[in-house]
C-alpha cells in the first residue's frame, strides 16, 4: 500500500469512528461504511462511555455476525453467526482479571444478545481448548444445557471435564480436519490448523447468503510437534470457490517475520536442563499439551521425574495422556506426595502460573505458600509461555521473588524458551494470499493488533472498504459480498466472583480498588434533630490508613459545625446530614491528606429515635 493510499484510509477510517469507549477502540470499515437506519440506545453500565448505535432489523438473506468478545481485547472469544433467524456460535471463551479488577475470578462474554434467542441456537463450535476459547462453556450451558457443541476430540475432552465441574452433560460432536457437517441451515467444513495446542481447527461457514472462515487461533508451523500442519492446501481450495468474509487470528500481526518452529525449543530446554543441578519448575499454560510434551522429553533424558502441580494441569494432562496426546516414558512422571522423597537435582515440577497469576501454584511458590513446593537458591524456574498483554506486571512481579530467593529464572527475555502459537505478519502475508478473500474481519487481538492484520489484508490486494475493524458489541452485516458494521449491542464484561455470576458491577470494583489503594474511613454522629444539636461524636475509625486518628481533631470540629448549621436551616433528614459528613471529611483529608479513601458517614438521631 502506498504512502498516499495509507494518508487515505486512514482518514477514512477516523471520519467513520463513533464515539470512542474507554479504551478508546477504533471500529468499522476502512472506508467507514454505516447502516443509516440505526437509533440510540441507552449506555451499557459496563461500557459507560460508549454510545450504542441500534443495528437495522436484519435483512433476510444476509448473514449478521456479532462479536461478543476478543476484539480489542485477549480472550473472552466468541463471535454469533446468524441467519435467516438461526444461530451459530463460534467459540465461548473467558479473559481473566487484572489487577484494577480485584477479587474477580472470571470474566465472561455478555450473553444478553442471546438469552432471549436461545431456541435458535443450532450449536456452538468450539476451534480448540484453551480458556480464552472455551473457559465460558460451562456458564452458556446453564442457560440451555442442551446446546450442541461441536469440536476435535482433545477440545471436546478439555470442556466435558470443565462441564462436569459445574455438574453438566453436554452433547457432543466430534469433528476433525476436512469433516463437513450441515447444522440447520449452516454448511460447516473444518480445517486442520497448528496452535500451541493438538486439534486446533478453523471453520468454514456456508449459507446461501455468503460464505465465512474462522480460523480460529493458529500458525503456519512447518515442524510441528504432532506433525499436522495448518492445512493451506484446503484453505486454498476453499479460496478458490470463493470466501466473502476471512475473519483471521490478529494476535501477533505487528511481529515481522514467521514464527520459529515449535521444534526450536527442544535444545533451548535441553541446555537449561544440562545447567541447572537442583530442582527445576516450569511454568506453563495448563493446556499446552506441546511444551508439557517438550519438559517430559527433556526430564527423561536428564534422568528427572515430573511432576504436574496445579489443579487444571494435573486434569489436563491426564486427559491428553489418556487420549494419546501425551506420550509420557514409562516411570517418569510420580505423584506430588511422592516428590518429597526425590532428590532436587533429580526432580520437575510442571506447574501453573506462568502468567503472573497470585493464586497459581508458581504465584503460591514464589510467595512462599505452596504446601508442597519451596524454592531454595540455585533452584531453575522456567517460563515456557508467551507473555499475554496485559500480564507483564504480574510475571515480572513473580520473577522478581523468585530471583529474591535465589532461584535462576529463564523465560523469554534471556533465553528461546517460548514460541508463538499465533501466525506472525510474514505468515498473514502469506496466508491472505493463498485465500484471497474479498472481505476481511481481524479478530483474536487488542486494537493495535487488528490494526495491523488490517493493513497485511491491504497489502495483498483486499480493498482497504472491505476490511472490518470492529470491536465487541459490533453488529456486521454480509450481505451480497459486502460486509460493513451496521450498529451496535450492549456488550458489558461479566464478572465471576465466587459463587457469583454478573452480580458484581463497576461501581462496587471502583470501592475495592479503592479500599485496595486509599484505604477506609468512618465517622459515626449521633444528632438531636428537635435541639439541632450534636449529641455526640463524631467518632472517626481509619483502616489501612497511614495517618494516626489525633490528625482529625480538626476536622471534627467543622464537621460538629456543619451538621449544626444544616439542622438550623430545616435539615433533619439523617442521610442529607450523612451526605455533609461525607463531603466535609472527604474534602478535608484530600486537601490535608491527599488521598481519597473510601468514606463511610453514619448519622443516628435520637429524636427519631424517642418518636418510633
Amino acid at each position: 500500500m502506498t504512502q498516499e493510499q495509507h494518508k487515505s484510509t486512514t482518514r477514512k477510517r477516523n471520519t467513520a469512528n463513533r464515539s470512542q469507549n474507554r479504551n478508546s477502540k477504533r471500529r468499522g470499515n476502512y472506508s467507514g461504511s454505516r447502516g443509516n437506519n440505526s437509533r440510540k440506545l441507552t449506555t451499557s453500565t459496563a461500557q459507560p462511555d460508549k454510545i450504542l448505535v441500534a443495528p437495522p432489523k436484519y435483512h433476510k438473506g444476509s448473514m449478521r455476525i456479532v462479536a461478543l468478545g476478543g476484539l480489542g481485547e485477549i480472550g473472552r472469544n466468541m463471535n454469533v453467526i446468524e441467519y435467516n433467524g438461526r444461530l451459530l456460535l463460534i467459540d465461548c471463551g473467558v479473559l481473566f482479571p487484572e489487577e484494577e479488577q480485584p477479587g474477580v475470578d472470571l470474566i465472561l462474554p455478555d450473553f444478553n444478545y442471546i438469552r432471549t434467542r436461545l431456541d435458535d441456537i443450532e450449536a456452538l463450535v468450539l476451534t480448540h481448548g484453551h480458556e480464552d476459547h472455551i473457559g465460558a462453556v460451562p456458564y452458556l450451558l446453564k442457560l440451555r444445557p442442551d446446546i450442541p457443541l461441536i469440536g476435535s476430540k482433545l477440545t471436546l475432552a478439555f470442556v466435558d471435564a470443565k462441564c462436569k465441574e459445574h455438574h453438566l452433560e453436554p452433547t457432543k460432536v466430534e469433528v476433525e480436519g476436512r469433516d463437513k457437517l450441515k447444522v440447520g441451515p449452516f454448511n460447516l467444513e473444518f480445517i486442520t490448523v497448528t496452535h500451541s495446542i493438538p486439534d486446533a481447527l478453523g471453520v468454514s461457514v456456508k449459507t446461501p447468503a455468503g460464505h465465512i472462515i474462522d480460523t480460529g487461533d493458529m500458525k503456519l508451523d512447518q515442524l510441528p510437534l504432532d506433525h499436522k500442519i495448518t492445512d493451506l492446501r484446503e484453505f486454498g481450495r476453499l479460496g478458490e470457490q470463493g470466501v466473502d468474509l476471512l475473519m483471521v487470528d490478529s494476535t501477533n500481526a505487528e511481529v515481522p517475520g514467521f514464527v520459529k518452529p515449535e521444534t526450536s525449543i527442544g535444545p533451548a530446554l535441553d541446555k537449561a536442563f544440562a545447567e541447572a543441578n537442583r530442582k527445576i519448575i516450569v511454568a506453563s499454560f495448563s493446556s499446552h499439551v506441546h511444551r508439557v510434551q517438550q519438559v517430559v522429553d527433556a526430564a527423561h533424558k536428564f534422568g528427572r521425574k515430573v511432576v504436574f502441580a496445579g489443579r487444571s494441569m494435573v486434569r489436563n494432562m491426564a486427559i491428553a495422556s489418556d487420549l494419546g496426546y501425551l506420550h509420557l516414558p514409562e516411570d517418569t512422571v510420580v505423584d506430588l506426595k511422592q516428590a518429597h522423597d526425590i532428590q532436587d537435582n533429580k526432580i520437575v515440577y510442571m506447574v501453573t502460573g506462568s502468567q503472573g497469576e497470585p493464586m497459581a501454584a508458581l504465584g503460591r511458590i514464589a510467595d512462599g505458600t505452596h504446601r508442597d513446593i519451596t524454592i531454595n537458591e540455585f533452584d531453575t524456574v522456567i517460563l515456557a509461555s508467551s507473555l499475554i498483554p496485559g500480564n507483564e506486571h504480574g510475571v515480572y512481579k513473580v520473577i522478581n521473588k523468585l530471583t529474591r530467593l535465589g532461584a535462576r529464572v529463564i523465560n523469554k527475555d534471556n533465553a528461546a524458551i517460548h514460541v508463538s502459537g499465533h501466525a506472525d505478519e510474514g505468515e498473514l502475508l502469506y496466508f491472505y494470499n493463498i485465500v484471497q478473500p474479498r472481505c476481511a474481519m481481524p479478530i483474536h487481538g487488542e486494537n493495535r493488533h487488528l490494526v495491523a492484520n488490517g493493513l497485511i489484508a491491504v497489502k495483498t490486494g483486499v480493498d482497504p472498504k472491505n476490511v472490518v475493524l470492529a470491536e465487541d458489541g459490533d453488529v456486521v452485516d454480509l450481505y451480497h459480498g459486502q460486509a460493513a458494521v451496521v450498529g451496535s449491542v450492549p456488550c458489558g464484561y461479566v464478572y465471576v466472583d465466587g459463587d457469583s455470576v454478573g452480580e458484581l458491577t463497576d461501581e462496587e470494583l471502583e470501592k475495592r480498588r479503592i479500599l485496595g489503594s486509599e484505604g477506609f474511613v468512618s465517622s459515626f454522629v449521633v444528632v438531636d434533630t428537635q435541639s439541632n444539636d450534636v449529641i455526640s461524636g463524631p467518632k472517626i475509625f481509619l483502616n489501612a490508613v497511614a495517618e494516626d486518628e489525633s490528625e482529625f481533631v480538626r476536622i471534627r470540629e467543622q464537621i460538629v459545625e456543619q451538621l449544626q448549621d444544616a439542622m438550623m436551616q430545616g435539615t433533619h433528614n439523617t442521610h442529607q446530614l450523612q451526605q455533609i459528613m461525607r463531603r466535609t471529611l472527604g474534602g478535608w483529608i484530600a486537601r490535608k491528606l491527599h488521598r481519597s479513601p473510601m468514606i463511610v458517614p453514619v448519622v443516628a438521631d435520637i429524636a427519631q429515635d424517642v418518636e418510633k
